[in-house]
Parts: C-alpha cells; structure tokens; sequence
C-alpha cells in the first residue's frame, strides 16, 4: 500500500487542495496498520498491553499515580473498523494517563512555555519557543516532561499535537499525558491527528464558540495500538512521506507564484491592445490556452477584472464613427442637471472639468471624459440627496 501511495504522490497531490488530502490520507493508512508490512515476528500488541497494565498496577501501588475509575470494555460490535492481527483497541485512559496534570506553584524564568498559539495548526509545527520570562504568564500551567505526547484539548479540529522535545510548561487547554508503558510517543501523536480520532473529538467536542474535548471523553476515546516494534516503522514511513509532501507543497507554491505571474502578464497583454482588432487577435491567442492558463479560481476572478477593465477601456467592441460623440451626451446631462439645481434644488459639489493628467488611459475618439458626480444623483445614508 504504501509503495502504491509513494509512486502516486504526485499525480495525487494535483487534485484541489491535495497535499492537505494526502497528508490526511497518510495518517488515516498509519492507524489503520495499511502503511508498512506486518512482521509476524513482531511482540502481539496483546503482550504490550498487558506490560502497561503491570506498569499502571505497580505505579498505583507506589503512589505515583492515582486508581482511576474502570472504563468501559471494548465491544467489538462498537468498534471503528478493523485492525491488523497483531494490533488492540484499547481506551486511550486505560493505556496512558490522559488527563492527569500536574502544576508547579512556581516556574523557573529560563522555562519553556507553550501556548496553543506556539504550535502550527494541522501541521503541528513548533512556532516559536518562549521562555517564561518572556511572557510570564499569572495563570495556571501544566508542567510537562521531555517525550511526553502534547494535546490540544481547545478547539480539538486545529489538530495541535506535539510531542515534547524538552521538559516545560503548558496552558492548560493542553493535556500532557504519556502511555504508562513502552511507547513510540510520535506514534500516539500520528494517531491523534489521524482523520479517524479527528471525527471522534469533533463528535464529542462541547461548546459553540470555543469547543473543547472533555477528559472523560479524550479518556474513553478507542485507540488503535500496534506492536511497539511497528510503532516504530509507522513513524519511520509517516516522515518519509510527510517529507515527501513538504516537497510537493514547496513546489506548488512556487508553480502558483509563477502562474499567477503567468496569468498577469498574459491578460495584461489584452490591456494593452491598441484597439478592437488588436484586442480579438490577442484574445485568439489566449483563448487557444484557456485549459492551461485557467485553472485555479484565481485566475479565472483575474480574467473576469480584465474583461470590465477592457469594457470601460472601449477594447471589446469596433468603435462606429457614426456614433453621437459623448461630448454631445455630456451637453444633454449638464443641461437636466442646471434644471434639476434649478427646479428642485439639486445641490452638487462635483467639478467640471477633468485634466488629462487625471485621465487613468487614454481614452478613443468619441469618448469623454466626467466626474461621476456630474452624471448621476447620489443619495446619502440620511436618504437625501447631496
């Protein structure tokens, strides 16, 4: 599967916002155990569940953690979709201590602190690293250890996971928590952000402007656990390709500069018809590369500014000699105008006269040039007019 996503990475990538799609895809194949082979020589991760169990137990005994509350059982009927032999459901409260905090009375000044603003939505990026005398922040802070797995538990769809890469501090709209056995920390992160958990905490999330994932929820949430040693090889192949898609983003947003360069200069060139049959020739032309040249919304809203640009430029259609001159049509409006001044007490403040300097082209035989306050009857926000 994975090979099959390697080699079509590209072709993928092409769709409209497809490196979002991919990466989602990426990270939905990881929990679902289609990213990398099974090893049948791997530990079950039914052995690896039972270590962390023994782990809780001997924590619990030597009062480093508390005797949470049983969780509901996995029914399999309930279960999400179906994992590799080798893999458990398991809640995520049952292997790890999601949930749990711990806050320090006081904070060191040289200390990291991580606000939800510090870590990039979606792609989870580290922003910036403050120190707490940086913001020396009065409110309550989660402390935090080197390796542990961070959750945004605020508005859960910006998808901010991080895993730790030093000990520190944290808003408290992040849950530190780490698996109470062995455990690939990355993994958990990837499984977070997976399109599955995602659809999970958007279901459970609660409140209207600012949604949160409930503990209890996050606690209940069903996890899919691999064997540690495939842990491993999913975060290994996550970062190839994640790495992968960093370069097809990359060039994206270079071939979008230079199409949208492309598309500027080449309607640009429409402008710039000296008159209607210049102008067909030139629209001839593009028009051949619509398909090529057309292609993102963008340079379609570009092609519809050109198209009023061109209209107001007298560029769209032959000029007739015949034509009354729109001098005379400027005679027969400044005429209604002294009547309505006259008979209903119009008032305008509009000048007259237009310098060509003031002129933003030049403009064809026939045209004239006016103010637009000279042509028509505006009406104010009292309903009366000027």
């Amino acid at each position: 599967m994975s090979a099959v996503l390697t080699d079509n990475l590209p072709l993928l990538a092409g769709a409209p916002n497809g490196v979002k799609k991919l990466r989602e895809l990426i990270l939905e194949l990881a929990v679902r155990g289609k990213l990398v082979p099974q090893d049948p020589s791997d530990e079950p991760a039914s052995e690896l569940l039972k270590r962390i169990a023994e782990e809780k137990v001997r924590l619990v005994a030597q009062g480093k953690i508390k005797k949470q509350k049983p969780l509901a059982g996995v029914e399999e009927a309930a279960l999400p979709f179906e994992l590799p032999v080798a893999w458990v459901w398991a809640r995520l409260g049952e292997i790890t201590n999601f949930g749990t905090t711990t806050k320090k009375d006081e904070i060191p000044d040289d200390a990291w602190v991580l606000d939800l603003e510090d870590i990039e939505k979606d792609t989870s990026r580290l922003l910036q690293k403050a120190r707490f005398y940086e913001r020396n922040s009065l409110s309550d802070k989660n402390s935090f250890a080197k390796g542990d797995v961070l959750y945004g538990k605020l508005r859960p769809y910006l998808n901010k996971v991080l895993v730790a890469e030093d000990d520190g501090f944290c808003t408290t709209e992040i849950l530190p928590f780490r698996c109470h056995g062995p455990f690939v920390a990355h993994y958990f992160m990837v499984a977070l952000k997976s399109p599955y958990f995602l659809s999970y905490v958007n279901a459970k999330s609660y409140g209207m402007k600012m949604p949160r994932l409930g503990t209890e929820d996050g606690r209940q949430a069903l996890f899919p656990l691999p064997p540690l040693a495939e842990q491993h090889r999913i975060v290994a192949k996550v970062d190839e390709l994640m790495a992968l898609c960093d370069r097809l983003e990359a060039r994206q947003a270079d071939a979008g500069s230079a199409h949208v360069q492309l598309v500027q200069a080449l309607l640009g060139s429409l402008t710039q018809a000296s008159d209607a049959e210049d102008f067909a020739q030139s629209w001839q032309r593009l028009a051949e590369h619509f398909h090529a040249l057309l292609t993102t919304e963008s340079s379609i809203d570009a092609l519809k500014q050109t198209l009023l640009q061109l209209a107001v430029m007298g560029k769209l259609v032959t000029q007739d000699p015949s034509d009354e001159p729109a001098s005379e049509l400027l005679k027969r409006i400044a005429k209604e105008k002294t009547r309505l001044i006259s008979e209903e007490g119009l008032r305008t403040t509009a000048r007259d006269d237009v310098p060509e300097a003031e002129h933003y082209f030049r403009l064809h035989t026939g045209w004239a040039s006016c103010r637009l306050g000279n042509l028509a009857r505006f009406i104010d926000y009292r309903g009366r007019t000027p």
